[in-house]
């Protein structure tokens, strides 16, 4: 469909094709946790981040649907990096042998390790980008891959 005659229903269906991270944006109405939101209100089309119901400053307002969701996939396609969670493990090794797995079937990876219950109790994550998530889940299955249930 041509970006210029998008609606809500075909943009939601492009940014998940597109390998957008549904944790970074809400649709149809502000998300609490913080994301960029596309919204209808008061006769406006709007495209804002909002965190716990406040609103930064728009970054599009006008009355066009479809020039909204233009707007919208645009800047969420080539602003925003998309990363997605891959693996969530007790274990350095089983984290470092998911990587390395990836890496094999030229899917690039990066972690970002936390504390869990403190800095003695690490977990490690794996991530991949934007439209690599198909290709993970395509040889992985179900995602995030664990070696436990927290």
């Amino acid at each position: 469909m041509d970006a210029r005659n998008m609606n809500m229903e075909e943009l939601k269906k492009r940014l998940v094709e597109e390998g957008c991270s549904q944790t970074h944006y809400s649709l149809g109405k502000r998300y609490p946790g913080g994301a960029f939101c596309l919204i209808h209100e008061d006769g406006k089309w709007r495209v804002l981040y909002s965190e716990r119901n406040l609103d930064e400053e728009p970054l599009f307002e006008g009355e066009s649907e479809a020039a909204a969701c233009e707007f919208f996939f645009k800047y969420m396609t080539t602003s925003i990096l998309h990363t997605h969670l891959v693996g969530y493990f007790i274990s350095l090794k089983n984290a470092e042998a998911l990587a390395d797995k990836l890496s094999a079937h030229g899917i690039a990876t990066h972690r970002n390790d936390i504390p869990y219950h403190g800095w003695d109790d690490p977990r490690f994550r794996v991530f991949v980008t934007g439209k690599d998530v198909f290709k993970a889940q395509e040889l992985l299955g179900e995602l995030p891959v664990r070696d436990h249930r927290d």
